[in-house]
């Protein structure tokens, strides 16, 4: 709505409800693409920033309220998708320790035929 509200021709979108997206993460789903989510605010900012200043050209100037609006997406997901917080727990390893990984085959893909 933002970014027709400032110009903008862009139809109605829909990615997945966030609802469906914790049914998804409570049945096991890992991985979760908010991307689109991290676009349309990105856009919306820097429509904002160029309708409410338009003598601005300077990339900065839209870029800086278009992280922020990205920034709360992705805070805003960390919330809705129970991982906020738990930074601390992630253990950090060193560029060797993957090196040596990929020197042993074992970061190699494994794929496996359908029966």
């Amino acid at each position: 709505d933002m970014i027709n509200k400032y110009g903008g021709a862009i139809p109605e979108t829909y990615g997945v409800p966030v609802e469906e997206i914790q049914e998804g993460i409570r049945n096991g789903v890992r991985k979760v693409n908010i991307d689109t989510d991290n676009r349309l605010a990105f856009t919306a900012a820097i429509r904002e920033a160029a309708a409410k200043d338009p003598a601005n050209f300077d990339p900065r100037h839209f870029n800086k309220p278009a992280r922020a609006y990205m920034k709360q997406v992705c805070l805003d997901r960390y919330q809705q998708f129970w991982c906020a917080g738990n930074a601390s727990k992630i253990k950090q390893r060193d560029i060797n320790y993957y090196a040596g990984l990929y020197a042993k085959g074992a970061l190699d893909p494994k794929t496996a035929v359908a029966a």
